[in-house]
């Protein structure tokens, strides 16, 4: 049977993210997602697993997808001046459709790591 490690970063990486893991012991393993939004911004996540379970990472992955609030993040993109800042897009309303578009982007890999774990 394929480690957990090995699913997750062989269907990650065909998604377009680059993964890394930041911790790992005997119990925890943490995977960092690592991909840029469609307007180039650097946009990365992190999610744990607990005793090689996929299922605790995939209700970690969704659980960050339902708490992901795109005008929020957009808000933290604007700069003093009322515009993109940091790499984010000059115009207020390119940022929020940069951060729904990173929204949807952890759906899909939500979704492409339930099919490879349920196939």
């Amino acid at each position: 049977m394929e480690k957990i490690q090995d699913m997750v970063i062989s269907v990650a990486e065909k998604e377009g993210w680059a993964v890394t893991i930041e911790e790992q012991n005997e119990l925890r393993i943490t995977f960092n997602f690592a991909k840029f939004t469609p307007q180039g911004q650097d946009f990365s996540f992190s999610a744990n697993t607990f005793d090689n379970d996929h299922n605790v990472l995939l209700e970690n992955i969704f659980e960050y997808y339902q708490d992901y609030d795109p005008d929020y993040e957009a808000y933290l993109c604007i700069g003093p001046n009322g515009h993109g800042q940091n790499g984010a897009p000059y115009h207020i309303a390119d940022i929020v459709e940069d951060m729904k578009a990173a929204e949807d982007m952890v759906f899909q890999l939500h979704t492409a790591l339930s099919n490879a774990f349920n196939a």
